[in-house]
């Protein structure tokens, strides 16, 4: 299939690489084509609904974490917020072992499949990273991702107490 509009120059000494003739979908891809759906089934205001809901559910996991007594919530920004267990009555631990506790944590719930975070150093502080972009999240599965959180926890610090 050579229509008129790939004009390549045919008398060329070397051929010329006619990138079309290596794909299925003969030019690029539409990589836009999944954001001009979704706009169209959701519109603007949608989206601005979307993004609005995610920024609140961080910032409720932000207050949250901040409340509870074995957890230093540290950084919150758009719908990503940081944060960090702090077993009861280690308020006082070294940072070493915070770090360490909560790299262990990570691995833990990641292995568990509950919930996925990622994780983020700030201030030499490993944390626990949330970044709420599924619009299904709702405010109990942040009160849940919290309580597994601190559970899982405490088997980890009870863990490392045993080492």
């Amino acid at each position: 299939a050579h229509p008129v509009y790939y004009n390549f120059d045919q008398g060329a000494e070397e051929p010329t690489h006619n990138f079309y003739e290596y794909g299925l979908q003969n030019s690029r891809g539409f990589r836009a084509l999944k954001v001009w759906i979704a706009l169209q089934q959701a519109g603007r205001n949608g989206y601005i609904k979307m993004i609005s809901d995610d920024i609140h559910l961080s910032k409720l996991l932000f207050e949250e974490a901040n409340k509870h007594p074995e957890l230093e919530a540290v950084t919150q920004n758009l719908s990503i917020t940081t944060f960090r267990y702090i077993p009861a009555g280690n308020e006082n631990s070294n940072n070493d072992y915070l770090n360490s506790i909560t790299e262990n944590l990570l691995n833990a719930l990641q292995k568990n499949g509950d919930v996925f975070l990622s994780n983020a150093v700030v201030d030499e502080k490993y944390c626990l990273r949330a970044c709420i972009v599924n619009y299904r999240t709702t405010e109990k599965d942040i009160h849940e991702t919290i309580e597994l959180i601190v559970q899982e926890g405490r088997k980890v610090h009870a863990a490392l107490q045993k080492k």
